[in-house]
């Protein structure tokens, strides 16, 4: 293996970017950088601070790769080992006109894999005056201009960045290489391990994936994590040796699989792993179709799809009744007992994966057991919005599943429920501005007082108490008992009636301001517990596979 070490200033580098048509491997991950680490970049940049070396492999392999500048991939390739974000940052930085060409720009998009969706614009980037000297900074809502030639005289032109080249054209070795570059320092990702071992002339899953996520664009499905196929594949190559057996998803066994498929001489795998893709679209769309789901982020762990997938790899026609009850009670049962989070994930897999495929194949029972309700401690500190919580999700999805109604008996759209756009304090039945007057404090934020309504009601209701809106509503929408008693019931709120909210609120009204805090407190906490008892009633049934 032959090595050569070249010390290039900034526009040394770039040059070389584009004279050889760096690239970026098919087995390496996407862009995840986001813009808080390209701005430090920046400032390391004309600090003169240490970024590190960039390690380039060059070869003339058929590698599939994306090259930086958009150019078409020549025989003699310099693909990077190492030092993508940075190289990549630094490129569209100085090439914002080259970055913003359709056919650069929209294959970098393609590729990226930022799990939030939080895609950069490097044409949006430009350079200010900051306190301490010159920052970089992002324009979201606009287009800019950041002038080379003034990133260029800020950094010094005998600032020096590394660049190794190794030449070989063994790929196993580069692969190695590849692999200790990365676990000795940030660890590489178990997708990046698997892509890079399994590919052959034969096989590239990893192309394969990406066209697949290519076409499907937006889609609910396009969000699933890489990691989430690669187990799925793996655990189907592992029952398919024989009808029941111990299924693993360890680093150890997933290069083992790799190392298989990259041997194999025929396509068998490329065909399995296309089957794979397949069923992990199933089970994304019985999840939208059965629970109404419209973002990933709604289930309490992506993880989910891989278990569920095992059954719709082997079932490919309709359900039955049995399967699609046990389904359900699976659903609800693993949700709870956050069966596939963090060791649940790897404890369980074994035996559900086989369940799945019992199931699939005979109609066998599952054997996920019911998980007890008693959980309002637990409840009690989960926030409506803030962090991440199974918990929280869960109580979500039952609230969806009575289909929640307004008093002029109208549904409350998800979409726009879960858009995005509402405030934080819009989901509250209690207001949030009870926190800001300091009646009350951050138990306000309770997930037990989350209320869906659209964003035009949302307008309506303001900052008032529950009491005080909807009797305006009311008389406005001109509602009836029925319709009322409707919304009360499908929004899980413990009352029939609005004289059964307002005789709840008097417990705080017409006090001094110490009072009224004392006896909020109180009441609000007895509307917890009590709409507690309505969802663990309500899970309770779920749990069943029951719908109603």
């Amino acid at each position: 293996m032959a090595t050569k070490i070249k010390k290039c200033n900034l526009r040394e580098l770039i040059k070389f970017i584009e004279s050889k048509h760096v690239a970026v491997p098919e087995f390496q991950r996407g862009f995840i950088w986001k813009t808080g680490q390209v701005k430090k970049l920046f400032d390391s940049l004309i600090k003169q601070y240490p970024v590190g070396s960039f390690i380039i492999w060059e070869t003339n392999k058929r590698i599939d790769a994306r090259t930086l500048d958009g150019e078409k991939l020549p025989q003699r390739k310099f693909l990077i080992l190492d030092g993508q974000q940075r190289l990549a940052s630094m490129y569209y930085l100085c090439r914002q006109k080259k970055f913003v060409e359709p056919h650069v720009k929209d294959k970098f998009h393609e590729t990226c894999d930022n799990r939030e969706r939080h895609v950069i614009d490097f044409e949006k980037f430009y350079i200010d005056k900051g306190d301490h000297g010159p920052i970089l900074e992002y324009a979201r809502e606009s287009s800019c201009k950041l002038d080379f030639t003034k990133l260029f005289r800020l950094v010094h032109k005998n600032y020096r960045l590394p660049v190794i080249t190794i030449s070989l054209d063994n790929y196993r070795q580069a692969i190695e290489v590849f692999e200790r570059i990365n676990q000795a320092g940030t660890r590489i990702s178990t997708e990046s391990i698997f892509l890079s071992e399994t590919w052959n002339q034969h096989s590239n899953i990893g192309k394969i994936l990406r066209t697949w996520k290519k076409q499907k664009g937006k889609s609910l499905t396009s969000g699933i994590d890489t990691v989430i196929f690669i187990h799925v594949f793996a655990i189907i190559l592992q029952l398919e040796k024989r009808k029941r057996q111990t299924v693993e998803i360890g680093i150890k066994i997933l290069k083992k699989i790799a190392e298989d498929v990259h041997k194999h001489p025929s396509n068998r795998f490329h065909k399995i792993f296309k089957n794979v893709i397949g069923s992990v679209a199933h089970a994304v769309t019985y999840l939208k179709e059965t629970y109404g789901i419209i973002s990933l982020s709604e289930l309490p762990s992506q993880t989910m799809i891989t278990i569920l997938a095992i059954f719709f790899y082997y079932h490919k026609k309709a359900l039955s009744k049995k399967q699609a009850v046990e389904l359900r009670k699976w659903f609800w049962r693993s949700s709870l007992a956050n069966r596939y989070i963090g060791s649940g994930y790897s404890h369980h897999i074994s035996v559900d994966s086989n369940q799945m495929r019992e199931l699939a194949e005979h109609n066998r029972k599952l054997n996920i057991p019911k998980v007890s309700t008693k959980i309002f401690a637990k409840i009690k500190g989960v926030d409506i919005r803030a962090g991440r919580s199974t918990y929280r999700n869960i109580i979500k999805q039952a609230l969806w599943q009575q289909t929640p109604k307004f008093i002029n008996e109208n549904k409350i759209s998800r979409d726009d429920v879960e858009s995005g756009q509402h405030k934080p304090e819009d989901d509250h039945f209690f207001p949030y501005h009870l926190y800001r007057k300091g009646i009350i404090g951050q138990e306000i934020n309770n997930i037990l007082n989350i209320h869906f309504l659209n964003g035009d009601e949302n307008s309506k209701k303001k900052h008032r108490l529950p009491s005080e809106w909807l009797k305006e509503r009311i008389k406005d929408i001109g509602a009836n008992k029925s319709a009322i008693q409707k919304y009360f019931a499908s929004q899980l709120l413990p009352f029939r009636t609005i004289q059964d909210v307002c005789r709840f609120e008097n417990a705080f009204k017409n006090k001094g301001f110490k009072a009224r805090q004392r006896e909020f407190a109180k009441s609000y906490n007895r509307f917890l517990w009590r709409r507690f008892k309505l969802f663990a009633k309500t899970l309770d049934r779920l749990q069943l596979g029951r719908l109603k």
